[in-house]
């Protein structure tokens, strides 16, 4: 397509969509005309022949189409990317991001709940390791003895700073 053509279709689109219904309702075959206006000596326009379908009934997609979606209200098959439901006018728009927000809830709540799951592995063996070395410190001889309690210090304030985290 020429630069502008975007623009062409788009206003033909529109002006077709005008016509279309204005067409009276009667069953019979109609010719539609539409006039193209150019600018100036310059314009040269070749849409060629083209033939549009028009159906009036709603019709659903074809069977196995990747184009379907069943409705989760009225069960039957519908447009997968059109916002209502063609039976029963249900917002599908409006229920995907439902859905979407939902899983993303969930997803967030798993990821939270294996979080708190490590934190509390890392609680338990930093207050582990805190009592125990200050309670076996005596059997450690006296050069260890210092090492151990700064082990113990250091392993208590870690197990003090995960706990006030999950509050």
């Amino acid at each position: 397509m020429r630069i502008g053509d975007e623009d062409l279709v788009q206003a033909l689109s529109a002006s077709l969509t005008k016509e279309i219904g204005d067409l009276p309702d009667d069953g019979k075959d109609h010719e539609l005309r539409i006039k193209i206006r150019g600018r100036g000596n310059n314009t040269h326009i070749n849409l060629g022949t083209q033939t549009f379908e028009i159906r009036s009934g709603k019709e659903p997609p074809p069977l196995e189409s990747d184009r379907a979606r069943s409705c989760p209200q009225c069960g039957k098959s519908t447009w997968r990317y059109t916002q209502l439901c063609m039976h029963c006018d249900y917002n599908l728009h409006n229920h995907d991001q439902v859905e979407a927000d939902h899983r993303a809830e969930q997803q967030a709540a798993q990821r939270r709940k294996e979080t708190n799951t490590f934190l509390l592995k890392i609680f338990i063996v930093s207050a582990s390791v805190a009592i125990s070395g200050f309670s076996l410190k005596g059997y450690f001889p006296e050069a260890l003895q210092h090492w151990v309690i700064g082990v113990s210090v250091v392993a208590g304030l870690l197990a003090f700073v995960i706990l006030q985290a999950t509050r």
